[in-house]
């Protein structure tokens, strides 16, 4: 595997390799999560099968920094967040999480919200592990998906981060800000699957596949640092990101509404490679809205709110809309 300080590739999947048939340790080699049981997990299978199922096609990915710089980051008292969470019970950790969406077409806001840089609205979407009580020292936030803002090329793109927060002792650190994934093109309407899934190592893989054009991208990043241990939480979000240089949150665009499915999470008491629990949106989900402040005349709008949605599949995932800050 080739490596980096903060990251390593897989070996790429041959083109026409059956990965249905593929052994534990080739889908390890390639980069590919493990195959859920097909008779005590169907839901999470279908979203294994339909991601190693053709049209597929791996390649190592590339990545670049963004310029103007954008950061992720942890839950903030309702203003930069809006989905689903689900806590693990402990000693149970979560250790594999999955997702799908579609690209949202998005547009400027009616309105300029306050304390955001102008005519710069910016929105993430993504599946990610903990975070949610990012005030604690050395809590992390492992986390992948999409990106979509206006005053960018291309608008919509696919990018990563681990966040960290730093320890309350520790010599202070430049900006984190996401990175995005150069090779994987991203347009509106593409279906996405997304996840992570935590190895005994500690190392966490990350897995992304624009399923409408078959390209799937994956690679092995370590933690940025000392963190708590992963999995006290997973999450489906919708997010207005950080702009790092002035630590104002961007505008969230206008962005209509995003279905989330395959909202799945495996939790386990022994580690990546112990029996597990399933976990859906079923286990006592937190919905979370997110507002801006607006003027003339001051007000806070829930610009942004999800709704738990039970599929006629019998699967349950959470649609989060946008509102116009009208009125």
């Amino acid at each position: 595997m080739p490596k980096s300080d903060s990251y390593g590739f897989y070996e790429e999947v041959p083109d026409g390799f059956n990965l249905l048939d593929a052994t534990p340790d080739q889908l390890d080699l390639y980069g590919i999560p493990q195959k859920p049981d097909a008779k005590t997990e169907p839901r999470l299978y279908e979203f294994w099968r339909r991601l190693v199922s053709s049209p597929f096609r791996a390649r190592q990915p590339t990545f670049s920094s963004i310029d103007p710089s954008a950061q992720g980051g942890p839950f903030e008292s309702l203003l930069n967040w809006s989905g689903a969470l689900i806590h693990s019970l402990p000693p149970e950790r979560i250790v594999f999480a999955a997702g799908g969406w579609n690209v949202p077409k998005v547009a400027q806001p009616s309105i300029p919200a306050l304390f955001t840089p102008s005519n710069d609205p910016r929105a993430l979407l993504w599946v990610g592990l903990d975070g949610h009580d990012g005030g604690l020292p050395n809590i992390s936030l492992p986390q992948i998906g999409t990106a979509h803002w206006l005053n960018h090329k291309p608008e919509h793109f696919a990018w990563w981060e681990w966040w960290r927060n730093t320890s309350a002792n520790a010599v202070p650190e430049p900006p984190q800000a996401i990175t995005v994934i150069d090779n994987l093109p991203i347009n509106v309407s593409d279906e996405i699957f997304a996840g992570l899934a935590v190895q005994v190592s500690g190392d966490v893989l990350f897995f992304i596949k624009n399923q409408s054009i078959g390209e799937f991208r994956s690679f092995l990043a370590r933690p940025p640092g000392v963190i708590r241990p992963l999995g006290s939480s997973v999450e489906w979000i919708v997010e207005r990101p950080t702009d790092p240089p002035s630590r104002q949150l961007s505008a969230l665009p206008a962005y209509g509404s995003v279905d989330f499915r395959y909202c799945m999470a495996r939790a386990a008491s022994e580690g990546p490679l112990a029996p597990g629990r399933l976990l859906t949106l079923d286990d006592s989900a937190l919905m979370i809205h997110m507002r801006e402040i607006f003027a003339d005349p001051n007000r806070t709008i829930a610009v942004s709110s999800p709704e738990l949605r039970h599929d006629k599949d019998g699967s349950v995932g959470v649609t989060c809309s946008y509102k116009e800050p009208t009125g």
